[in-house]
């Protein structure tokens, strides 16, 4: 974390200036006070007015400075946070497409909202707090060895004692925090995979069921943040009883003082305002070192997160395809796992159109993951234009793929077909005409917004849409992974039609469904079930 304190150390540097010029004035209005009192009792009313006067001017320049203070260290905890979040976003986004699967998508949303939400509460928040009591121990402390060594001395050696309260439970602290943190992040990963199921928990009536579920992870959760809270709760119950212990043996020392006369009624005064300012310090102190120390765990792993080296995007990317791309023997498996390809052969002409056909788990959609780049090549080869894949970093800039889902975002219909590259409006509208999609054919339409996933979409006028979306990118190779899917007959045609409609595109299409009656408009049919290539 401190990478985002020294972003913003200016801010952090403003926050302590601030709030050691207010220390300093709240400091010295209390000897105002005492000299208030002491005029007071003697009758002196023109000192009495005077030091009343220079008490109302230091409590506004106390109460103007804390409030810069406050201002500071609200814009340092909001930086800090917004570029943790931005950090993890961008951390989430480097990684490889085969990477990001290797979690739940609720872990990723677990580290952008529970622990990000933890360090800031615990850590960025309270830092400067921190340093807010630790100026307040060290200005008061000061004054009071001015007022008389001997209270100085007992007082801080009392009311520091509940200082080694957080220490001595430190690693309870850590594993109660860690814990909890673990468990909201189980819980968030269970409700979000069980709301992406929605409509078939609805279908399947099994709605009692997975709320038996989630009564297990949320209770786990309230477990896990119920030990935590009260671990911190009794750890601020023992410094608190320490602290007022502490507090009431110094009151009985300078008391006795006044009795010994060695102390005014005005030194009494002050010496009681100073123990009131160290006192409350000191037991705040020990709560925020709690939770400095308990949050450390979580601190750890978001920077072990962030650590964590992206998808690898330096090397040459592939910009075109010139004349084909070709499978070379190439056998192909997953880890600890039987060959998926194996001594598999093709060229992939450019402008052509291919299908994959073969039932789950034949290797078709393999096949189609290792031209992205999502796995190398062990054995065999695939060159582009006679070039090894393996010389590119990627091939995203010269392939478009459209998977079975389609994945529409919770914007504007323009947005989504654009993905937010500078599109004239008459593009848009000409490619959404070219696929009868004629009613969204008009610049009111492109500014409809549209509902996560397509909520407000037909699945036929979803697949249509993520159709245009890819024309419109205008990249050499088309990849359609199961585009029937989930369709009726009549969508599944018109679908069907449309994409064997595309010229000038190398076509990859990935479907078992395919009317056998349009297969002769194919380069190829490769069966994957046999490893069988049909040229027309």
């Amino acid at each position: 974390m401190k990478t985002y304190f020294m972003k913003n150390r200016a801010c952090f540097a403003g926050a302590l200036v601030s709030v050691l010029i207010s220390t300093v004035f709240a400091v010295t209005l209390q000897f105002f006070k005492g000299d208030v009192l002491d005029c007071a009792v003697v009758g002196d009313t023109g000192n009495t007015v005077k030091y009343a006067l220079f008490l109302i001017v230091f409590i506004l320049c106390e109460t103007g400075f804390y409030n810069c203070y406050r201002r500071f260290g609200a814009v340092f905890e909001t930086r800090c946070t917004g570029g943790l979040k931005e950090d993890i976003f961008q951390s989430i986004l480097r990684r490889s497409y085969v990477a990001y699967r290797e979690q739940p998508q609720g872990a990723y949303i677990a580290k952008y909202t529970s622990a990000a939400d933890a360090v800031k509460s615990r850590y960025f928040h309270l830092l400067p707090i921190f340093f807010e009591i630790l100026f307040k121990i060290i200005l008061v402390g000061t004054a009071l060895f001015l007022l008389d060594c001997r209270i100085a001395v007992v007082t801080i050696l009392l009311l520091t004692t509940p200082l080694y309260v957080p220490k001595l439970i430190e690693k309870k602290l850590q594993d109660a925090q860690s814990d909890y943190i673990e468990a909201a992040e189980r819980a968030l990963s269970k409700v979000n995979d069980w709301l992406a199921g929605f409509e078939m928990i609805k279908n399947y009536s099994v709605e009692a069921k997975i709320m038996d579920r989630f009564r297990q992870v949320n209770d786990d959760e309230r477990e896990k943040l119920l030990r935590d809270m009260r671990l911190g709760a009794a750890s601020q119950l023992l410094t608190t009883l320490i602290s007022y212990l502490s507090y009431f043996i110094v009151l009985v020392c300078a008391a006795w003082l006044v009795v010994q006369k060695e102390f005014t009624a005005g030194d009494f005064f002050i010496a009681i305002g100073m123990i009131d300012q160290l006192s409350y310090p000191l037991i705040s102190l020990a709560g925020v070192a709690r939770e400095l120390i308990a949050v450390r765990p979580v601190c750890e792993e978001l920077e072990q997160f962030l650590a964590v080296p992206g998808e690898e995007r330096t090397r040459t990317k592939l910009r075109s395809v010139a004349r084909d791309i070709r499978f070379c023997n190439v056998t192909f498996a997953y880890e600890d796992q039987m060959p998926v390809l194996r001594d598999f052969n093709l060229n992939i002409r450019k402008g052509k159109r291919y299908l994959f056909k073969g039932q789950s788990g034949s290797g078709k959609t393999t096949a189609v993951n290792l031209l992205l780049r999502y796995y190398d090549v062990k054995n065999g080869s695939i060159r582009v234009d006679d070039v090894p894949i393996e010389a590119y970093g990627s091939t995203y800039e010269s392939m478009t793929v459209v998977r079975q889902e389609a994945v529409l975002f919770h914007d504007t219909l323009r947005n989504n077909l654009t993905m937010y590259e500078d599109i004239p409006d008459e593009k848009l509208i000409g490619a959404l005409e070219s696929l009868g999609l004629t009613k969204y054919a008009n610049t009111g339409a492109l500014d409809r917004i549209i509902a996560e996933n397509g909520g407000n979409l037909s699945g036929g006028e979803k697949k249509r849409i993520c159709l245009a979306r890819a024309l419109l990118r205008d990249t050499d190779v088309l990849i359609f992974d199961e585009p029937l899917a989930n369709l009726d007959s009549e969508n599944a045609k018109r679908i069907e039609d449309l994409l064997l409609r595309i010229e000038e595109k190398t076509i990859l299409i990935v479907s078992h469904q395919f009317s056998e009656e349009k297969l002769e408009r194919f380069e190829q049919v490769v069966d994957f079930a046999f490893k069988e290539v049909k040229r027309f």
